[in-house]
């Protein structure tokens, strides 16, 4: 089943995609909610800025342009692919990174010479463009870069987990219980209970028979002498 589907989307691939695309302004991936740069230019909030690494470790910055959905027709079902076309940055003379911080900034003038313009929407980060006051006149085409985070990703410290063991090198070897021996000794207990509750039962109903003889013995004193008193 996986070779058919594999044939079918080489199959797919070598007819190349439809001529209709879909297209939008924004779109959310990875975390992300991206704008392209007509649709958030005017915006208070900056959501356009890409970030894409290379294999090799590289990192290239550019400008959201637009969203692009492709459609490929296989034999067995239709393939769609989304892609992210961007307005890069220069590379090699248009961004600067601090040797010591490792901040990055990118000169907006420069472009790359290039045409390179599409990358996949599962390679793609977020990053914001925030420029330099206007007083320093020697960074006026530099933007500062600020690599955002993901929505799903919160920055918390790690607790250590609770209830955890403590680090004994001497800790007492496991025994092996066997469950029906568990069970006799809970009934054995249970039995125990039930007949210490049943001497204490008793040793109560004989204590109250002896104070009701020593009840009966007084009251047929008490008969007596009346009829002593009555007989003189």
């Amino acid at each position: 089943m996986h070779s058919n589907i594999d044939d079918d989307i080489i199959k797919a691939l070598a007819f190349g995609p439809k001529r209709h695309v879909r297209r939008w302004d924004h779109y959310y991936a990875n975390g992300f909610n991206f704008h392209t740069y007509a649709y958030g230019r005017s915006k208070c909030t900056m959501n356009y800025g890409v970030c894409v690494k290379a294999i090799d470790g590289k990192e290239y910055y550019g400008i959201l342009e637009d969203v692009i959905q492709l459609c490929y027709v296989g034999y067995i079902r239709p393939y769609v692919t989304t892609l992210f076309k961007c307005d890069w940055f220069d590379s090699i003379t248009g961004v600067s990174v601090h040797e010591s911080y490792r901040l990055v900034d990118v000169n907006h003038t420069k472009r790359y010479p290039k045409y390179d313009p599409f990358v996949l929407v599962s390679q793609v980060t977020q990053v914001c463009y925030l420029p330099y006051p206007l007083t320093d006149a020697g960074r006026k085409d530099w933007w500062a870069v600020l690599k955002m985070k993901s929505r799903p990703t919160i920055d918390a410290p790690e607790e250590a987990p609770p209830f955890q063991a403590d680090e004994n090198e001497n800790l007492p070897p496991v025994l092996e219980l066997n469950i029906d021996d568990i069970v006799e000794a809970e009934n054995e207990q249970i039995n125990y209970v039930v007949e210490d509750d049943a001497e204490e039962a008793m040793e109560i109903s004989s204590s109250s028979d002896e104070a009701e003889d020593v009840r009966d013995q007084q009251f047929h004193m008490d008969d007596l002498s009346e009829s002593d008193e009555d007989f003189f």
